[in-house]
């Protein structure tokens, strides 16, 4: 288990597996490694993990300055994709103090949530039929150095142990900012409780308010169908997206609208229509909302990279 920020900790030494035995009243206790390996230093450096023939993993904390994780991947000796997958987050958006889980393999880094899970357990949630389960906990077994007889007894493990995963990917379909540029964008005025500049009164401000040059091309956040598209009281020129997760998603003052109700539009690559200035607006920028199913404002920018 992770003390504090950036300790490290040998996944061979974390583990503690239980081979259950089978018809037996009791599991019978099997401890592989009887060496307890102390927590690293609070932060230790990439090249700890990148260099060690052993798995390890730490928390890591997002400094100012780090830019692509794609980049932090590397330094840490695993790839893109697998702390995409182990933190079920793209990573569109970093900021300072942000944290994540980095280690120096390759897949996905499972955490066992319950003491009851077991090895067959995990592999049965990620493959289907049995010559496919076969291959794919002997590649686990051989990931994590667990003993052969895990392949001939249940094999269980305690709450927070960590298994890797070898060669399992996770196809994201996260929300993403709504332009053809990901890199974060100028707010001109966030979620919340705001001033109107037009209205002159405090009101709760739904979304966030993006600055664009006119006639930019706006896409959907998340792929979705529309459900709204036309003029709509202060929102000018809107459309509004409902996600396949019962979400949806609001794009207002538009200049241009070009789609239509019913239409199937996909992120990051329907254009949905242009930046205006149309309704209550002060000039040129994109009010852009985030809903949850029951129709409750998000802040957006905490949905960014993620599901």
């Amino acid at each position: 288990m992770i003390k504090a920020v950036f300790a490290l900790v040998f996944l061979a030494a974390s583990a503690r597996a239980a081979v259950i035995a089978s018809g037996a009243p009791e599991a019978v206790a099997f401890q592989r490694f009887s060496v307890l390996t102390p927590s690293g230093p609070d932060e230790p450096r990439p090249e700890i993990l990148a260099k060690s023939r052993r798995l390890m993993y730490a928390e890591h904390r997002v400094q100012k300055g780090e830019g692509w994780i794609g980049n932090l991947a590397k330094d840490y000796g695993s790839n893109l994709s697998s702390l995409q997958a182990t933190n079920n987050n793209e990573f569109v958006l970093m900021y300072p103090g942000m944290r994540m889980t980095v280690f120096n393999g390759d897949g996905l880094l499972y955490e066992v949530r319950k003491a009851s899970e077991t090895l067959d357990g995990i592999v049965s949630r990620y493959k289907a039929g049995a010559e496919e389960r076969r291959k794919f906990k002997e590649s686990i077994v051989r990931a994590n150095n667990f003993p052969g007889v895990a392949l001939l007894e249940p094999f269980g493990f305690e709450r927070g142990d960590r298994v890797l995963l070898p060669g399992i990917r996770i196809a994201f379909d996260t929300y993403r900012f709504p332009f053809a540029s990901q890199a974060p964008p100028r707010i001109s005025s966030r979620f919340g409780s705001r001033y109107h500049p037009i209205l002159k009164r405090r009101r709760m401000h739904d979304g966030i308010d993006i600055p664009k040059p006119y006639g930019t091309p706006v896409y959907p956040t998340l792929s979705g169908r529309v459900i709204d598209a036309g003029w709509n009281e202060g929102y000018g020129q809107v459309v509004i997206i409902k996600h396949a997760n019962g979400g949806s998603a609001r794009y207002g003052h538009l200049s241009k609208i070009l789609v239509r109700v019913g239409d199937m539009v996909q992120r990051g690559k329907t254009m949905i229509g242009r930046v205006g200035s149309t309704g209550i607006s002060t000039g040129p920028h994109l009010h852009f909302e985030v809903r949850d199913k029951n129709g409750k404002a998000i802040n957006p920018t905490t949905k960014i990279g993620k599901r």
